[in-house]
């Protein structure tokens, strides 16, 4: 309960730099919230390199994820491709680091119950795993410096794909 207070109250603090409107605004950092429906919450800074007709954020991200039978944390960089300087639109992502995973049940696939669930001796696995995905997403811009990112990835990691809601400032 407490973290998701934590969570409610730094959301609620950042939400004035959200509205801030820096006319021709040339930012070369970033920091990003975000929330994904099977790998929990993350925050990350990177570096938002423009060129020519296109533009690249490179972001470094801290992620978090406790569940009834497992948690999930470690770091991951994400390469965002966009085709316009704007960072706005379609975009291509593409993720690597690593995780630290700690729970019961099955690697991936969890309990798949049965007539004889409740004779189930849950596996114990902890461990380090890779997180390599690539997807792609919508950019949505809310002001100047600010945008939402709407994004799916798939890949080798301990959600195997998963849908992010993420914010930009």
């Amino acid at each position: 309960m407490k973290k998701y207070v934590f969570l409610i109250v730094f959301l609620l603090t950042m939400s004035p730099t959200l509205c801030i409107e820096v006319p021709n605004s040339t930012k070369t950092y970033n920091v990003n919230l975000s929330l994904g429906l099977a790998s929990g919450g993350s925050i990350g800074i990177g570096k938002i390199q423009h060129f020519e007709r296109s533009t690249k954020e490179i972001t470094v991200n801290f992620h978090y994820l406790k569940c009834e039978d497992y948690f999930v944390t470690g770091i991951y960089g994400q390469i965002n491709s966009y085709r316009n300087k704007q960072r706005k639109g379609f975009f291509t992502l593409l993720t690597g680091g690593i995780d630290y995973t700690k729970g019961e049940r099955t690697l991936f696939f969890g309990n798949i119950g049965g007539p004889n669930e409740g004779d189930y001796d849950p596996i114990k696995f902890e461990g380090i795993f890779p997180n390599i995905a690539i997807g792609c997403g919508y950019s949505i811009k809310l002001s100047q410096i600010s945008r939402m990112l709407i994004y799916l990835d798939l890949g080798i990691k301990k959600t195997i794909s998963n849908l992010n809601i993420s914010i930009s400032f």
